[in-house]
């Protein structure tokens, strides 16, 4: 995590020190301008510097969301246009309890208005429902009365293919809490903190990943056991129809680097809006070729000052010994790197390279698929916030443009849809922010790029 977020506040507007995680650009009040969200986890550092320039953290610092004065809430940064943005966050009121790593955002009531959801990387996440583009409102226990404890990656899709919105939240810090052995990575954390370190009551708490299927008219359901989306040590999470069936599937990345064991990545296959089913083998995505990297180097002449962990490392050593340590992914993002018309992953590692997966789906089979390009003319110029509807071979696929490619990520790649068996495609209809609504029935075939343009009027 970044401690400091520095722009010239002379010029742009942007005047946030603190310790900022995640960020995303949309547009609240649907002016054509896109805003910008930084999320901020807390003050678990202090002034000090270390050897290399670091600052050192509080010796308390896993505790400090108990420590009201030590949140540092979200910031929402205003587009005023001509590259001038200003602080609105406590006129809007948007000030969530807790340590934020991440947010995104979803228009859940259909109204047009997008709301934001914030993550809380160790308490109940939040949700906020925007009034109109005016100010921004908390309906957390409306839409989702019981979130996961220790939330890390997020993401809106439709699973199903209902046209509505449905919530993945991964849940790393809870799997922090116990010793999982591998055959129960799959399973929900059976025990937790006392709830003085939890910070409000244990039933309160998912203690794992969450889904949340949307029934409609405001109404969720918590399904992730019933559909397979449980694991051990989740950081972010993308999604992306990798097998280009008309579906979309999930890929996390997960792992704990040293000194815990080897953390697998998950590529959830989406059985048809059923069930999520474990793919990461079948598809060659694990194991890695090289699992483990080094760590550091540790002085067993003086194994004392290493403490417990040393004593392990040393056991019967004098020398100076390599430490390594299992490789673990902390984000990814899907999209089609080699533009052969199937999706590929690349993750972003911590202390070692990125993995770069590419897919032989083309390669293997004729595939159709479709990517989408927006281009707002009223609305934002990337067309954030906006619906895409495509009709093809009687079943219809929903996308909400919010960019969100990944852990503490947004990009501008194209919406993609895959086709299954289907060559024709019967229509696409998107919802602009503006209002605005565009229906296209000509000259719409699979395996292209097709950009849409605002009309005008």
């Amino acid at each position: 995590m970044s401690r400091h977020l520095r722009c010239n506040p002379t010029t742009t507007g942007f005047r946030g020190v603190a310790h900022s995680s995640g960020a995303f650009f949309f547009d609240y009040d649907n002016d054509g301008l896109v805003e910008l969200l930084v999320c901020n986890v807390g003050v678990y550092t202090s002034n000090e510097k270390g050897p290399y320039g670091e600052y050192v953290s509080l010796p308390d610092a896993f505790l400090g969301h108990l420590y009201p004065e030590r949140f540092e809430y979200p910031v929402l940064y205003k587009n005023m246009g001509n590259y001038k943005f200003k602080d609105v966050t406590a006129e809007v009121g948007l000030k969530p309890y807790g340590w934020c790593g991440d947010a995104t955002f979803a228009d859940l009531n259909g109204d047009g208005w997008p709301g934001v959801f914030f993550l809380n990387m160790q308490g109940a996440d939040h949700y906020f429902e925007n009034v109109k583009g005016k100010k921004f409102v908390e309906k957390t226990q409306e839409y989702f009365p019981k979130t996961p404890w220790g939330s890390m990656g997020v993401k809106f899709f439709d699973y199903d293919n209902d046209g509505r919105m449905d919530l993945l939240v991964t849940d790393m810090h809870s799997d922090m809490m116990d010793k999982i052995a591998p055959e129960h990575e799959k399973e929900k954390v059976k025990s937790h903190a006392p709830e003085k370190i939890l910070g409000g009551p244990a039933d309160k708490f998912i203690f794992g990943n969450a889904f949340y299927h949307n029934l409609g008219a405001g109404k969720f359901e918590e399904i992730s056991d019933k559909i397979g989306v449980e694991q051990l040590w989740p950081w972010g999470v993308s999604v992306g129809d990798v097998n280009a069936d008309g579906w979309e599937d999930i890929f996390i990345t997960a792992g704990m680097n040293f000194p815990f064991r080897y953390g697998i990545n998950s590529m959830l296959l989406n059985n048809r809006g059923e069930k999520f089913l474990d793919s990461e083998f079948l598809l060659g995505i694990e194991p890695r070729r090289k699992p483990y990297t080094p760590w550091f180097v540790a002085d067993c002449s003086n194994h004392a000052e290493l403490g417990d962990v040393g004593k392990a490392i040393c056991a019967g050593q004098t020398q100076e010994v390599m430490v390594t340590a299992p490789r673990a992914s902390r984000s990814s993002v899907i999209f089609d790197l080699d533009n052969d018309g199937d999706l590929d992953i690349v993750t972003n590692d911590f202390n070692s390279e990125p993995q770069i997966l590419i897919s032989d789906l083309a390669q293997q089979k004729k595939i159709h698929w479709l990517k989408v390009v927006l281009v707002g003319t009223k609305s934002n110029r990337n067309g954030l916030g906006a619906w895409v509807r495509l009709r093809a071979n009687g079943q219809t696929q929903t996308r909400y443009n919010d960019g969100k490619s990944g852990y503490l990520s947004q990009s501008v790649l194209p919406l993609y849809f895959g086709l299954g068996e289907a060559t024709k495609i019967e229509s696409i209809e998107v919802d602009w922010p503006s209002g605005r609504k565009q229906v296209l029935t000509k000259d719409l075939h699979d395996n292209q790029t097709l950009t849409i343009t605002e009309p005008v009027q």
